[in-house]
């Protein structure tokens, strides 16, 4: 079949992104599990980039490919991935332990709209009203989320919990994954494998965590009370992250920030499905009004969005 479809064939990327986003939305529901249960956010971060690293590693082996870990790698993995596990993933996991999950998946959904505007600020992309029209529609589904008698776990709209506070502080990880989706397009070391870069930002991660965790009094013992749910939840989650950052990777590589970030529209969408599946969360019925908002945000960019052909780094239409 690969012989007879283009590489650059535009079905691939769509399917990337709704394989990252897809498997990204059950991080939020996963690490909810893990927080409320006991494991505090920097022990989280730490066991998460381990478990990730080393499924990494093994992708790096059986492809015969291994990391680099020069000065212009290393600042690559800081700006491009560390950031997002290290900064925003520690942002992210905090405040689980205080909002629903399927919220916080709402707030992720707020990445794509930052990143477009970022690269349009910076002249990185041109503004088109296709891709910009997507951007804003998806943007209007996030937000008819927060409308009245929206609600998760019983609590209309972002009040009535007393949660407003959090939610807002939640606002720095897509602001961080904005600026991660540029640096992973514009800075990526030219002819590296995906799953070698994917495998030293998760190792460098873990080096960094440590300390981190140690200083901060949140390291997490796996060995003190064995494997539990929330351990589970933790393992889980850094083999979803592994192989949906390794995706990530590819699909950015294909086409660029902006349409990689539309994988968060995709995990807002499954991240409330997979916290009413396993959280037991129960969104409002307004949140399925903004499902068709959502979607065909998606549709718009992608239709709008150009596609690199692998050689020489070209775009080419869709």
């Amino acid at each position: 079949m690969n012989a007879f479809v283009p590489r650059a064939f535009p079905v691939v990327p769509l399917l990337l992104l709704l394989f990252v986003g897809g498997g990204w939305g059950a991080v939020p529901a996963l690490a909810r599990i893990a927080v409320t249960g006991g494991v505090r956010p920097m022990g989280y971060v730490f066991w998460v980039g381990v478990g990730a690293a080393l499924v990494c590693w093994g992708l790096c082996l059986a492809r015969g490919v291994r990391p680099r870990f020069s000065r212009r790698h290393l600042v690559y993995y800081l700006l491009s991935g560390c950031s997002r596990i290290l900064v925003a993933g520690f942002v992210m996991y905090t405040v689980l332990g205080h909002v629903p999950a399927g919220i916080v998946a709402i707030v992720l959904g707020t990445a794509p709209l930052l990143t477009f505007v970022a690269s349009v600020s910076m002249r990185f992309e041109k503004f088109t009203f296709v891709r910009g029209g997507g951007v804003l529609l998806g943007l209007a589904g996030i937000v008819l989320m927060f409308g009245p008698g929206v609600g998760f776990d019983g609590a209309a709209g972002t009040g009535g919990s007393g949660t407003v506070g959090w939610i807002a502080l939640g606002f720095l990880t897509p602001l961080i994954y904005a600026c991660s989706n540029i640096t992973i397009d514009r800075t990526r070391p030219a002819g590296e494998d995906s799953v070698a870069l994917t495998a030293g930002m998760f190792t460098l991660v873990a080096a960094l965590a440590l300390p981190l965790s140690l200083a901060m009094g949140q390291f997490h013992p796996l060995w003190r009370d064995g494997l539990s749910g929330p351990e589970v939840a933790m393992l889980a989650h850094a083999t979803i992250i592994a192989i949906c950052f390794y995706g990530l990777y590819e699909l950015i590589r294909r086409t660029d920030a902006t349409f990689g970030s539309q994988s968060t529209y995709v995990t807002t969408l499954t991240g409330i499905l997979y916290g009413m599946a396993l959280l037991g969360e129960r969104p409002g019925v307004g949140v399925w009004a903004a499902v068709g908002c959502i979607l065909c945000g998606v549709a718009l960019v992608n239709s709008g969005g150009k596609v690199r052909r692998e050689r020489g780094g070209r775009k080419v239409g869709p």
